[in-house]
């Protein structure tokens, strides 16, 4: 994805006047140089950012001529509007450790799901420290076989990221398959009343015994 900019003034009011002018107020800070304010064109940011929606990406910006390979590191988001306010990008050389989140897509029909199971997701995005040239878009998790009351946590995926650290523990759940709320309370309804019809059947049984 690659992004021309322009150099902007820095400001509360400034900042304003680019939304009003449909540009997004931006910054890009990195090594060996000063932070750059930058303002970017939002109707044509937010169309390229769309083509990668639910990957992660390297930004290609260019700064009064010269390219900058970067990756955003936080985009404020209006929780009204849903406008994006503020945008910081970093800028990544190569050999540099980074520490960047990436999306979980899911792959696969699981069969805890054409049984009547929902799924409950933990996570949604996988964060992860690598270098550069082994940085994925994504991480496609199969659930393929996938039952009710099966989950797939990150023990069980380690592996299947060589060369890229994951930053969580290793019990922690990704997915989990579970019943629809309404079956479970039927379920427990079920359990409720096995158990009532035992305990009834030992008083009986103790009342026999008194008796006696």
């Amino acid at each position: 994805m690659k992004i021309t900019t322009e150099i902007r003034n820095t400001g509360q009011k400034e900042s304003k006047k680019l939304r009003k002018n449909e540009k997004i107020p931006a910054i890009l800070y990195g090594k060996g140089f000063d932070s750059i304010p930058l303002a970017l064109d939002y109707k044509k940011f937010t169309h390229s950012y769309r083509e990668i929606a639910g990957h992660q990406s390297f930004i290609f910006l260019t700064v009064k001529g010269k390219e900058y390979r970067t990756l955003i590191k936080e985009m404020q988001i209006d929780p009204l509007s849903r406008k994006i306010m503020h945008i910081d990008f970093q800028e990544i050389y190569a050999g540099q450790m980074i520490d960047v989140k990436i999306p979980i897509n899911l792959v696969g029909d699981a069969p805890g799901i054409i049984e009547g199971g929902i799924f409950e997701m933990h996570l949604r995005e996988l964060e992860i420290k690598c270098m550069p040239k082994d940085l994925p878009d994504s991480f496609e998790l199969d659930v393929s076989k996938l039952q009710i009351g099966d989950s797939i946590h990150i023990a069980d995926i380690v592996e299947k990221l060589p060369n890229i650290e994951i930053l969580h523990a290793q019990s922690t759940p990704i997915i989990s398959i579970i019943l629809p709320k309404a079956e479970k309370v039927a379920v427990t309804e079920e359990v409720e009343e096995v158990v009532e019809e035992e305990i009834s059947e030992e008083a009986k049984e103790e009342a026999k015994e008194e008796k006696k």
